[in-house]
């Protein structure tokens, strides 16, 4: 069963990854919510957290970037008033040789911004996390992998260390949710570290 109390925080805190979640179904299976159990919540909670302050840095970098850029450019253009009033509290002997530093500077390569992740699908599938998205970079693919390959061991019920069990419908679960949903003893018998 759904847990609305998690959709709608992590659409509260995810405001753009959760853009379309309540579009309709021809445009998104993000219209059926969170397909997961309750043990895979701070998972999910902490990749998205770790993609958009991703996304977000970088488009931190990307200004600082342009805002140095146009520092050394008015510079080298002979204006040193930005140069001058970020640094009137400097050392002046500090202050003079990073000004010809600053000046020796070719400007810096603007990078594009990472394109805004949006979830398409979240849910569960032959035990493990499967997190469907749009845009993204190599850095978020992976982040993407890691989480999904941290529910392969953890019970989607509770959150604590599981693994993957069942025949015809493969789960990861804990040993105390594995055995009662009636999973076979043998099945779950390597279940933890030995005692």
């Amino acid at each position: 069963m759904p847990d609305k109390q998690f959709d709608q925080k992590m659409c509260a805190d995810f405001p753009k990854i959760f853009r379309d979640r309540n579009a309709p179904m021809t445009e998104t299976c993000m219209c059926w919510g969170f397909e997961t159990g309750a043990g895979w919540q701070n998972i999910i909670h902490q990749l998205c957290s770790n993609i958009q302050w991703h996304i977000d840095q970088e488009e931190k970098n990307i200004q600082w970037d342009i805002k140095h850029n146009e520092k050394i450019a008015s510079m080298k253009a002979g204006d040193f008033t930005a140069f001058d009033r970020d640094t009137a509290s400097w050392n002046p002997g500090h202050r003079e040789k990073t000004r010809v530093e600053m000046l020796a500077q070719e400007p810096r390569k603007l990078t594009d911004p990472i394109p805004q992740v949006v979830a398409t699908q979240i849910k569960e599938k032959f035990g493990t996390l499967r997190f469907y998205y749009t845009g993204g970079d190599d850095v978020i693919d992976g982040m993407v992998r890691m989480a999904e390959s941290m529910t392969a061991v953890t019970c989607e019920t509770c959150g604590n260390p599981g693994q993957r069990v069942g025949g015809g419908w493969v789960t990861t679960l804990c040993k105390e949710h594995a055995e009662a949903r009636g999973i076979y003893e043998e099945e779950v018998s390597n279940f933890g570290v030995e005692e």
